[in-house]
């Protein structure tokens, strides 16, 4: 049988307080997904950040934006809190900042919290945010043991009711990082300044490329040093999640960089970490081929399909880039060792995208589906049993496809900067109880 899982950001849950988080609603999504079998919950990356959840301000740091009031409030951290009235966007306006220090007087430190702050980055990442924000060291180190602690009993539960968490692994950090305050030997850099920045050439979502605002490796000073500063971050990763995806795995192979000050178009590709990095990274016996989900999509030369086989990484597929419309057939028919999905959180929604085919087109993606016994009226359930009959080994679906949304619900609309991208929630999820039975 296909394993099936669904798509959902963190920040994307229903909330009482503004943003999604680690607390009760995260507790009924997991059950729904139990429930309708449903083996996989994938999320974004939940790392502390910037703007964006893929702007990294720390591989190890989580996002405090996720701690849970409620969860506060049933340790007697904090007493009672207002809401905020419910919305189908996020607030990102330090609503629950208050009730963190009030959380942080009536804290007293116990084992479990001495242990953790031992962890080398976490002090690293508490320093770099006190400076920017002038409050304690002790304050977010506080806010850190409470985010990791409130994950792993989430992802432990999710565990216990059979459902496993595809964690988002970024490539890069931001510019101005806890990675690149207390790591800039691994990013490329002249007499203490940036010479270059991460990003793509011109393609299918920007004519003239994109800008991360993110450094780029130094690969010779990583590979001098055996890449631990690489494979850390992996063996830490596969304890927050069960799997990871492993953002840009271009990147691996050779990486797209742009010397500062330029466009997309003036930059070019150079050499990865590539093999070596690989083969040092499997000498650990507790992760598994199998744990790791690459996202391989864009402008893939060769060298990197080489790469991709030789290890046997699953890999992502988008059925809106797969689907060939003029000949009616998908283009990644025979692939089995796939992660398929209608679209990821950088994509059209289904219906977004169908919105934006001509009339003629509109016909040819019925007619698909037709060929295919995907029956129904509905485009987006079409493609759902698309999904679940097609030969890719696994299959997820994100809330808006489920939901049948257009792009006006859309995760994020690439290249740009806008308050609707990274900011799309659920209400509720009375109708999502009823739709994924659909999936």
């Amino acid at each position: 049988m296909k394993e099936k899982g669904i798509l959902l950001p963190i920040f994307s849950l229903p909330s009482k307080y503004g943003i999604g988080d680690f607390g009760k609603e995260a507790y009924e999504f997991v059950n729904i997904l139990s429930q309708n079998n449903m083996k996989y919950w994938q999320i974004l990356p939940i790392n502390a950040c910037d703007n964006s959840p893929y702007s990294t301000l720390s591989y190890y740091a989580l996002n405090e934006d996720y701690i849970s009031l409620d969860l506060l409030k049933e340790e007697g951290l904090i007493k009672k809190c207002d809401v905020i009235e419910s919305s189908n966007r996020v607030k990102y306006d330090n609503f629950k900042k208050k009730y963190y220090h009030e959380a942080f007087k009536n804290f007293n430190k116990n084992d479990d919290y001495k242990k953790f702050i031992k962890l080398k980055e976490i002090n690293e990442y508490a320093k770099f945010t006190s400076d920017l924000t002038g409050e304690s060291i002790e304050y977010h180190l506080f806010l850190q043991y409470i985010a990791n602690k409130q994950w792993l009993e989430l992802k432990k539960y999710a565990n216990s009711k059979n459902v496993e968490i595809i964690g988002d692994m970024p490539v890069y950090p931001t510019f101005k990082s806890c990675e690149t305050k207390y790591h800039p030997e691994c990013f490329e850099m002249e007499n203490g300044k940036f010479t270059f920045e991460s990003g793509t050439p011109p393609d299918y979502f920007n004519s003239d490329g994109q800008k991360w605002n993110s450094p780029v490796y130094n690969v010779q000073n990583i590979k001098n040093d055996n890449y631990k500063y690489l494979i850390k971050r992996f063996e830490y990763y596969l304890k927050l999640f069960d799997k990871v995806r492993i953002d840009y795995f271009r990147g691996y192979d050779s990486f797209f960089k742009i010397p500062i000050g330029k466009s997309g178009k003036e930059g070019f590709y150079v050499d990865g970490v590539s093999y070596g990095f690989f083969d040092e990274l499997l000498k650990n016996p507790d992760i598994k081929i199998d744990n790791l989900i690459i996202e391989d999509l864009g402008d893939i030369r060769e060298e990197t399909v080489r790469l991709r086989d030789h290890y046997g990484f699953t890999r992502q597929k988008i059925l809106q880039f797969a689907i060939d419309l003029d000949n009616l057939y998908d283009r990644d028919n025979e692939a089995e060792n796939v992660l398929v999905f209608p679209g990821n959180h950088d994509c059209h929604t289904i219906y977004g995208w169908y919105k934006t085919l001509n009339d003629e087109y509109k016909e040819r993606l019925k007619e698909f589906l037709r060929r295919n016994e995907c029956y129904d009226i509905n485009v987006n359930i079409g493609i759902m049993q698309y999904c679940s009959k097609c030969k890719a080994k696994m299959a997820i679906i994100s809330v808006q496809d489920i939901l049948g949304l257009d792009d006006s619900s859309r995760t994020n609309l690439p290249g740009t900067i806008s308050e609707d991208n990274w900011s799309w929630k659920l209400t509720d999820f009375n109708d999502f109880k009823e739709r994924i039975k659909d999936f």
